[in-house]
């Protein structure tokens, strides 16, 4: 996943983008779990605000699922892409 974010343009959709295109590479398998908001925050080093916005955004595409007290997660079964 990599880290380097254009400063010009908002970092939450950057962040986002990143991880799908790590899901959509199979880098980031079904079921597999991903850092959550304070841990994403630390490791682009952006706002706790902006982790929870790209987590978000990965969760209404159905790409994400999280379980309070638990963790974050690929989702089991990703959305068709088409």
């Amino acid at each position: 996943m990599s880290r380097d974010l254009d400063p010009t343009k908002a970092k939450w959709p950057q962040i986002s983008a990143a991880i799908e295109r790590d899901i959509s590479a199979g880098i980031l398998a079904p079921a597999a779990r991903i850092p959550g908001a304070v841990e994403l925050s630390g490791l682009w080093g952006v706002s706790l605000t902006v982790a929870r916005k790209a987590l978000a955004d990965l969760r209404e595409k159905g790409l994400i699922r999280t379980e309070n007290g638990v963790g974050t997660f690929v989702a089991d079964t990703l959305p068709d892409s088409n």
